[in-house]
Order: C-alpha cells, then sequence, then structure tokens
C-alpha cells in the first residue's frame, strides 16, 4: 500500500506505524484529522499502535497515558517470546534439524511437523584471492564433471592434454568449462573451452540448425560435454551435452495430505509495499478470510516458504532514501516480525535472504544477520536460513535460492523473454548449478567448495527477485517462482517489468499439485 501525502507527514515528524494502525489511519476518511491531533499532541512513541490510533482520535490520549518505547513495542509483540530454558535450547536446536520430536510443548499442531534442514550456508569470513577463487573452480569443474562421467552415453572422453596440435582425433568427448562464447556473423559459433589441463577452441558450423539452437543457451563459465571431431588445432563440436536433470527422475511425495505456501520479495519498509496484500495472504494461513473454501485449503498449510527480500533494506541502490516508509533497517526487520507472528504458530516458516536483506551480498548468501533482526529469530517457528538451502519437508525436498542470477542468465540467452522468470530456473537445473555465471551483475564468494552446485536434484525448486510469478515442471522438478507483495518500483516501471503482487502458488505435498493464489482477487 502506498502512503497517502498525509502519512508522509506523521513519517517526517519521526513516527512510525503497526501494520494495523497503518492500513486503519490509512483507509480512515478522517485521516487528516488524526494525524493532525498527533502532532499536536507530539505523544513520546516510536512506533503508533492500532490503539494509539483510536485513543487519540477518540479523544481518550493523553500524555499520562502509558506510551510505548521502542522496547515496549518489543515487549508487546513476543509476549509469548518469555520461554522456559528448555524451550530456548529447543530453537537452537531446530536450526540443524527439526522432526517431530523438537517442536515446542507449548505449540498446538493440527499437522505434525516432519521437517529437516539437510543444508544452508553459514556466517564464515572468507578473504578473497587468486588462490581461493581457483579451488572455488577446480572444486565447481570435478563436481560437475561427476555428472558426465556417471552417464553411459557419452563415450571416449579426453582432456584437453590428449588433443596434441597437428594430431587428428576423431569421435571424442570433452568435458570443458566455456571460457568464452562469441557468435560470428556467418551465425557460426567460436568457443573457448578448459579444464584443468589447458585450454582448447571449439566451433559450432551453421550447417547444424539444432546444434545452432542448442547454442544460443550454452553460458560462459558452465560446465558442459561437447563431441565432436579434432582437427589438431580446432574441436569441431557435433553435439553438447548439459549436466542436466536425469530423463528418469522421479519426484519424492508426501505421506499424507499437507499444503505449502511459496513468498517471497515482501520488501517491508518500501513506500510500494502492499501490506494490506500481505495481511490477506496471513488471513488465508489463519482460516480468518471472507471465504470458507479459501479458509479450509488455508488451514491445510503446514510450510510457509520465504525466498528472500523480506524487507526493503537501506542503501540497496541510489536515492533509495526516496522510495522508503522505514529508513531504519532494524526497525523494518520489527516490522516484519509484526506480520509474522500474526502466523498461527503450527505453520514453519522457513526464511532465506534475498538481495535487500542483512546478509552477505555474494552467493551463497548466509542467513539474515541476527543483529538486525533479533525479534524474528526469537519466533519459535521461523527458522532462519541461508540461501541456498536444501530442505525436507513431509518427505519432499525444496531447493530455495533467492534466484539473484535470473536476470543474468536472462541477459545472456536472448531467446529468453527479460520479463520472465521460470526460463532462467530450468537453466539453472539445465546447468545444475544456481549461479552458472561469473563476473556479471551476482557475485560469487570463493568458498573451498562450490555450494551452488545442485548436487541432489529436487521435487521442488523455489526462487523469486524478479517480482514475477511463474511456475513450471521440468523433468519432474517443480519450478516456483513466488512473485512478490511490493507493487511496481519507478525502476521496475523504467525496465518495462511488470510484477505481479500478491500472486503465488499453494503446493499440495502429497501429489505436488500446484494452485496459483492472487491475494487481490481472494
Amino acid at each position: 500500500m502506498v502512503p497517502s501525502k498525509q502519512l508522509r507527514k506523521l513519517y517526517a515528524a519521526g513516527y512510525q506505524l503497526t501494520p494495523e494502525a497503518f492500513v486503519e489511519l490509512n483507509s480512515s476518511p478522517n485521516i487528516t484529522e488524526i494525524i493532525d491531533k498527533i502532532l499536536q499532541l507530539n505523544p513520546e512513541i516510536a512506533i503508533l499502535t492500532i490503539t494509539n490510533i483510536k485513543d487519540i482520535s477518540s479523544g481518550n490520549y493523553s500524555h499520562d497515558s502509558k506510551t510505548n518505547t521502542f522496547s515496549d513495542i518489543e515487549e508487546e509483540t513476543n509476549v509469548y517470546d518469555i520461554q522456559s530454558e528448555e524451550t530456548n535450547n529447543k530453537k537452537e536446536e531446530k536450526q540443524k534439524i527439526r522432526s517431530k520430536t523438537s517442536v515446542s510443548s507449548s505449540r498446538r499442531e493440527t499437522i505434525t511437523t516432519d521437517l529437516q534442514i539437510i543444508s544452508s550456508p553459514q556466517i564464515r569470513k572468507l578473504s578473497a584471492s587468486a588462490g581461493g577463487f581457483m579451488q572455488y573452480f577446480n572444486n565447481r569443474f570435478d563436481s560437475i564433471s561427476h555428472f558426465f562421467r556417471r552417464r553411459r552415453d557419452i563415450r571416449n572422453l579426453v582432456t584437453t592434454e590428449d588433443l596434441q596440435e597437428d594430431k587428428k582425433n576423431n569421435k571424442i568427448s570433452l568435458i570443458g568449462l566455456v571460457y568464452s562464447k562469441r557468435k560470428n556473423k556467418t551465425g557460426s559459433f567460436s568457443l573457448e573451452l578448459e579444464d584443468k589441463d589447458g585450454r582448447v577452441k571449439g566451433m559450432i558450423f551453421q550447417s547444424n540448425p539444432d546444434l545452432l539452437y542448442k547454442a544460443e543457451f550454452i553460458l560462459d563459465d558452465s560446465i558442459l560435454c561437447f563431441t565432436g571431431d579434432w582437427n589438431g588445432r580446432v574441436l569441431f563440436i557435433k553435439d553438447v551435452y548439459w549436466p542436466d536433470v536425469p530423463f528418469n527422475h522421479k519426484p519424492n511425495h508426501s505421506y499424507e495430505d499437507v499444503l505449502a505456501l511459496f513468498i517471497s520479495d515482501i520488501h517491508v519498509g518500501s513506500k510500494k509495499f502492499a501490506g494490506e496484500l500481505f495481511l490477506r495472504a496471513i488471513k488465508f494461513l489463519n482460516g480468518d478470510l471472507e471465504s470458507n473454501k479459501y479458509n479450509e485449503v488455508g488451514k491445510k498449510v503446514k510450510y510457509l516458504f520465504v525466498a528472500g527480500d523480506v524487507v526493503e533494506g537501506v542503501g540497496i541502490y541510489p536515492d533509495q532514501a526516496n522510495d522508503l516508509t522505514v529508513d531504519n533497517i532494524q526497525l523494518q526487520y520489527l516490522l516484519a516480525t509484526e506480520y509474522f507472528e500474526q502466523i498461527r504458530d503450527d505453520v514453519e516458516i522457513l526464511i532465506i535472504p534475498g538481495n535487500h536483506d542483512a546478509a552477505r551480498a555474494a552467493e551463497p548468501q548466509t542467513p539474515i544477520s541476527k543483529e538486525f533482526a533479533p525479534e524474528l529469530y526469537k519466533l519459535d517457528n521461523v527458522y532462519m536460513l541461508g540461501s541456498p538451502a536444501y530442505v525436507k519437508a513431509h518427505n519432499v525436498e525444496v531447493l530455495m535460492t533467492h534466484g539473484n542470477s535470473i536476470m543474468d542468465i536472462n541477459s545472456a540467452i536472448p531467446v529468453i523473454p527479460h520479463e520472465t522468470s521460470t526460463p532462467a530456473m530450468v537453466e539453472m537445473l539445465k546447468n545444475r548449478h544456481l549461479v552458472p555465471i561469473y563476473g556479471k551483475g551476482t557475485s560469487i564468494a570463493p568458498e573451498a567448495e562450490d555450494k551452488l552446485v545442485i548436487t541432489n536434484i529436487p521435487d521442488i525448486l523455489h526462487a523469486g527477485h524478479t517480482h514475477i510469478t511463474g511456475d513450471e515442471t521440468y523433468k519432474g522438478v517443480t519450478i516456483i517462482n513466488s512473485g512478490t507483495f511490493q507493487y511496481q518500483t519507478s525502476y521496475q516501471k523504467s525496465m518495462n517489468i511488470n510484477p505481479t503482487p500478491g500472486s503465488t502458488y499453494v503446493v499440495n505435498l502429497q501429489n505436488l499439485q500446484r494452485t496459483n493464489i492472487d491475494f487481490s482477487e481472494i
């Protein structure tokens, strides 16, 4: 919801609003009168609640009334966080593995939790160096090469060391990292291919239209297998293989009728934050909508997957301050917490960071910093994970990533429309890597082990970032991009990107059937 001019006067005076107070005040026909009263009374309150608004508008507020300081709001909105030492220990344990037995006894679950955190990047201090990146790319090459070496349809594997100058070698297969790709004026492609032993040149000629089309999808830095003939100087490429998802891949299913809701890109603190739509999503989960049909569906949701950009952040791009209603990132997370704590506590909420969150910018991203979002960490049903995170919920394996590299992939493959989300996610699966291109818009940390390799094929691949809802099934993998809860920004408008605020997906984990839900319509 975009704040009115009157509300901006309130923000300029140093006040903030809880989500309920924001909705109440912004929709009130007497908003000008109420705000004038607030400014005249000048209450010593950091964050105005809906109770404060009602007291002021009815004339019942006085300076002798109990006021809310910043810490008061924290105490008021997290009263059920006062727990025993035993429950706090369980809170620490659940970051590793959550099972039926680790749920706090104070929570009443209609559906028993069956959740395992398989992997999540942890906080590490790294120093970028040439040696570190060499180790990183060697690990990437070994990990993805392993996929090809297990395949029976790839024969006569050689390395660049075997390809001697002026000595022909026909019908060979070479696993190589694409050092560069260039499309020639004739329509052919020139490639430089690299492995641990060296670098060679490859050619794809225009006489093979099917192969030319495949070449459009070859990404720099991707690790592929090329078959063809070596003429002593150049590899004449006859075919290209991606590490890809096997054709016989069969997804897992839940053993009972359980639903999961997939969301991302909430952007609390932005002027374009669609707060009323997010509240509709919360009402859906709580079974509080006007429709009994949707309430029955919402009550069956056990897992809420959040693929990053919980808040708008501060200083993410030039002049961002002009687009903020809340210019303090800690307060942004506090307000976000007030939304999440309204969700019934037997819903397991899994949150990874995005590029707007307080986390390491480079992939893999560490979890949102506890320093900036302490109240979010206190919620007993919230799991703060890194990106990518690999989890198993009711036997269904979900790979969560914010999707930072989607736009890089879209830009690199001209045949993919830039305003789409799922085609790039298909390319992630084909390349078995979440950030196949190095040196573009998505930074990569030089970890010793490349945790961006899709080692285990997920049943569901979930991302956000583009603000465009999309879904697809690729070789048994359910692909979901969960849209946004932010209206179109001026930047998106300049890029001709039309977001889909409030539109996302519910997935039945028993049969992986997905249903699009638009909270602006239900």
